[in-house]
């Protein structure tokens, strides 16, 4: 290996190192806060932890926050919005995959322009859509409109994945008499599990981490708030303003859900995404 190439390397270990001290110190000082008893927050800001650690902010957090409640909204919200996602990006990415029909790479380039229209900018008309139809506080109310959000990337990442697929196998089924639907449901997707299972964590870490939609359609009514709202509610409530300790306990309460599926299934998940990258 050449110096130049050796030099490279280290750089990138070097910079990826401290993206990765940027991205993990907060969660350790979140953490570590955490188990700190509450006069012990301030005497030692520079050290997340702490010689005599407590789960009183966790028992704190449990008897004043409704969390089972947040939780169940939380999962209902995310869970929704992930089968919804996956049940439009399935079939869509098997037409744009298999089928030619008219204006079929016009409509997959406005899939992929659909990806530079942030969803801030449809909450008004969302919101007035909903306080028309009477969802507005319903944790309906809170799915539908996000069923749309990065459904073009889910579009296109599965198409990347799909287009690969050996087409012997599909023209083998529809001399059998397969349909299209049947092709879709007992083929290509049980054959490409893993980057439907990948997507789905990212779809459903991506929903799980909103907070400005359900604080806007659901921030009216305590039975709909979804845990990141309801930490948020707790944060300015002054039974827990000034308890930095069980917010951030409620905090990691919030996190601790997406962090483990996260860990159970990275590498399917990072491999999913490079090979995507690289099919055509």
């Amino acid at each position: 290996m050449s110096v130049k190439a050796v030099t490279s390397a280290r750089l990138a270990r070097v910079i990826l190192f401290i993206a990765m001290l940027l991205v993990v110190t907060p969660l350790i000082f979140q953490l570590g806060i955490s188990f700190k008893p509450p006069d012990q927050v301030f005497t030692n800001v520079l050290s997340p932890f702490t010689t005599t650690p407590t789960l009183e902010n966790y028992a704190m957090v449990l008897r004043t926050v409704p969390i089972v409640q947040y939780l169940w909204n939380s999962l209902t919200f995310s869970a929704g919005v992930t089968l919804g996602q996956i049940l439009l990006a399935l079939p869509a990415a098997f037409a744009f995959s298999y089928y030619d029909f008219r204006f079929k790479n016009f409509l997959l380039a406005l899939v992929l322009l659909s990806l530079l229209v942030p969803f801030v900018v449809t909450y008004i008309p969302n919101y007035l859509l909903l306080a028309q139809l009477r969802l507005v506080n319903t944790v309906p109310g809170l799915i539908l409109p996000m069923l749309g959000v990065s459904l073009g990337f889910g579009i296109f990442l599965l198409r990347q994945h799909f287009v690969s697929f050996q087409k012997d196998i599909l023209e083998a089924a529809m001399i059998d008499g397969a349909s299209s639907w049947q092709i879709l449901t007992r083929v290509v997707a049980p054959a490409n599990r893993s980057a439907i299972a990948a997507l789905a964590v990212y779809i459903l870490i991506n929903t799980w981490n909103q907070f400005i939609w359900p604080l806007l359609v659901g921030g009216g009514r305590v039975e709909s708030y979804t845990l990141t709202v309801g930490v948020q509610m707790y944060f300015t409530n002054p039974e827990g303003g000034n308890v930095w300790g069980s917010i951030m306990a409620a905090s990691v309460l919030t996190s601790l859900p997406t962090i483990l599926m996260y860990l159970a299934m990275r590498k399917g998940i990072l491999r999913t995404f490079t090979e995507g990258a690289v099919k055509g």
